[in-house]
């Protein structure tokens, strides 16, 4: 039985390997095809955990109540209701017209609450994979979580690399993609260079926690030589050897977002340096690690790469996008209004907000450039109550996360993941990263790693104490002499 079990865990495993390496490599799972396909591994995986159903996910109830929010909003839109329910239902009046022109008159007189019931079941289908994502990568043991840690790794490296040949190849290279918005620009596999950002702003914080742990939990009491001596001799060990990857990653990564000329991924990542150096500075500045010296040069660094970062924020101060997205915001804020509490529909954004947009613009607006917006727009009341939810969930995930005391580098993995949740939940204020499948699976990734229980240090103590005790129980026991007394000054081995 416990072989079965592995077997399944195993073939978990590497479905959600596949994933994560497959989902951004088509326009980031934004074509029908790899879409399905991503659909299609969700339910195999969902099969998976179902047969090891002695095995629950090792979802707490507050995650549980949100992840059944989310599936539940496209089902309760689904409802169908009686068309004279369905008129007194906020803003449907204004396109009662416009569906009977078109023929949709709905079924023997019921119509779906979602005013476009297709684009709804097309939002709850691609809700499948991250929602599963979440939930196998959650019930996956510590050790295969930090391996597809790894293959994210893998994933960004490559995004990065492509990025970088796109841009120095110049726009005659066959690499090069044109933006949305007819920008030249580095955007890897993604077809927007601010949803390659917003993939890339959750990696890096990950990347600098393992420096981080790679460095902090070094322990030169037994190298000899003088301090600097084994400071400076780390960097020839094997750890030394992943610390070094771990910075070229870094490194990569940062010069990438750079040249996506993203300003919300620059000024993001920036951020994350920040946040970082606040969190992992006085783990390097250790006792036992790289004394004050240590904080000293992390503050250098990162004060270093911000005065960097700086200018080339400036320089690209100019968005395209800046003034049509005020006058997006404006009136998907009007629509919004006109449909709550009910919504119109997940899904049906595209749909229904032309009938809102300013006459002044002249481009189809798929989006609404800020998820949170488009989420209350489509899902009213229940999808605000559930964004408020969603982040009491990762506020209460912080609590739960940070201990005091020495960490063990799952913790340091887990903290850079949970910074690079922040960096996209702000990036969603002015963007839709979190509608591209790609970014949604990484997000529910990363966030799965950031709340994952970790007992780690716990059972180690526990580990500690019991070799402790088995130590004391099988060393040889030494008989204690018996010295008798002697009686008058005379011992009592006279007598």
């Amino acid at each position: 039985m416990h072989q079965t079990h592995s077997t399944y865990k195993r073939a978990i495993f590497w479905l959600l390997a596949f994933m994560l390496a497959f989902a951004p490599l088509f326009r980031a799972g934004n074509l029908p095809a790899p879409l399905l396909l991503l659909e299609l591994i969700s339910l195999v995986i969902v099969t998976l955990m179902l047969v090891r159903s002695d095995e629950p996910p090792q979802i707490k109830t507050e995650q549980m109540l949100v992840l059944a929010g989310i599936v539940l909003l496209p089902l309760l839109a689904l409802i169908p209701v009686p068309e004279t329910t369905w008129l007194q239902l906020p803003g449907r009046d204004t396109f009662s017209e416009t569906l009977a022109l078109v023929g949709a008159n709905g079924n023997d007189g019921w119509r779906t609450v979602s005013i476009v019931p297709n684009a709804t079941e097309g939002a709850l289908l691609a809700l499948l994979p991250p929602l599963v994502v979440f939930a196998a990568v959650i019930s996956l043991p510590r050790q295969k979580i930090t391996r597809l840690v790894y293959v994210a790794f893998g994933m960004a490296v490559f995004q990065s690399l492509l990025s970088l040949m796109q841009y120095g190849g110049g726009a005659g290279n066959f690499l090069y993609i044109e933006n949305e918005f007819g920008i030249k620009a580095a955007a890897g596999t993604y077809l927007n260079k601010d949803h390659l950002a917003g993939f890339l702003e959750m990696v890096f914080p990950v990347v600098l926690a393992l420096l981080a742990a790679t460095v902090g939990q070094h322990r030169f009491d037994s190298v000899p030589g003088n301090s600097w001596r084994k400071h400076l001799g780390f960097f020839a060990t094997v750890k030394g050897h992943q610390a070094s990857l771990y910075a070229l990653i870094a490194i990569l990564l940062m010069l990438c977002l750079v040249f996506t000329r993203s300003r919300a991924g620059i000024a993001l990542i920036m951020l994350g340096l920040f946040m970082t150096l606040v969190v992992f500075a006085r783990r390097l500045g250790g006792s036992n690690v790289y004394g004050t010296y240590g904080t000293v040069i992390a503050v250098i660094i990162v004060l270093t790469a911000e005065i960097g970062l700086a200018p080339i924020l400036d320089r690209f101060s100019q968005d395209p996008m800046e003034d049509l997205r005020w006058s997006i915001y404006e009136t998907s804020i009007q629509g919004a209004v006109e449909n709550f509490p009910v919504g119109t529909g997940p899904g049906t954004y595209p749909e229904i907000y032309p009938y809102y947009q300013a006459h002044d613009v002249d481009a189809f607006v798929n989006h609404a450039h800020n998820d949170y917006l488009e989420w209350v727009f489509d899902g009213g009341a229940l999808a605000l109550v559930l964004i408020l939810a969603g982040l009491g969930v990762y506020a209460l995930g912080w609590r739960k996360l940070w201990i005091k005391g020495r960490w063990r580098t799952f913790r340091y993995i887990q903290v850079g993941a949970g910074i690079g949740i922040f960096l996209l939940i702000l990036h969603s204020l002015v963007d839709f990263n979190l509608h591209k499948p790609a970014n949604a699976i990484y997000f529910a990734f990363f966030l799965a790693v950031f709340l994952k229980e970790n007992t780690e240090e716990h059972e180690l103590k526990e580990k500690s104490r019991k070799n402790v005790r088995t130590r004391r129980m099988e060393s040889p026991k030494v008989p204690v002499p018996i010295v008798q007394k002697p009686r008058n000054g005379v011992s009592l081995n006279d007598w």
